[in-house]
């Protein structure tokens, strides 16, 4: 029954004759919801993209990271990043690969819940990050408005932060993608 259903929907989307002036032009905007794992734990995303020429777009976007560490507890970061992403390459007007370059600032704590003994003796169990990100992301459309996307990055954390150093994330996600 959910191969049938997959089936329907996935016919659904493409079944349509793509319109070449919803695909990847400049200035067509989109929204993104995302979940993934990282290296530490698991992850949801929410993306704002924007194409400033038909080949290079500008993406935004927050998530927060949470999961459990050996010796310090749980934890939770909150991340912001912002990343180019210039075109690598398409097939169609169906598939389209970026190459993803920018930074990401955030906040990590650890020991949340009293769930680490050495969360009271810590002197600092929470700490501001920051460094430069990369990585590709590949969109697959569905139909005029709506595509599937999987993301997967890769970065270093400046800060001497409290999670992990060179934190990495990969994610399967929709968007929309409107004028």
């Amino acid at each position: 029954m959910k191969n049938l259903l997959l089936v329907a929907l996935l016919l659904a989307g493409t079944g349509a004759v793509p319109a070449s002036a919803q695909r990847h032009v400049k200035h067509l905007a989109s929204w993104g919801a995302h979940l993934g794992r990282s290296e530490k734990g698991a992850y949801y995303e929410l993306s704002y993209t924007s194409m400033l020429t038909n080949q290079l777009a500008l993406r935004a976007s927050a998530l927060r990271d949470g999961g459990t560490l050996s010796e310090q507890g749980k934890y939770s970061s909150y991340v912001g990043r912002v990343l180019l992403a210039p075109q690598l390459f398409r097939l169609g007007e169906v598939a389209y690969m970026h190459l993803l370059l920018g930074a990401a600032a955030g906040y990590e704590r650890t020991g949340e819940n009293g769930t680490s003994e050495s969360f009271t003796e810590a002197k600092e169990p929470q700490r501001f990050t920051y460094g430069p990100q990369v990585g590709a992301e590949f969109d697959c459309f569905l139909g005029n408005r709506l595509s599937l996307v999987a993301t997967a990055t890769k970065g270093y954390l400046l800060s001497n932060p409290l999670i992990d150093s060179w934190p990495g994330y990969a994610s399967a996600g929709l968007r929309y993608h409107f004028r």
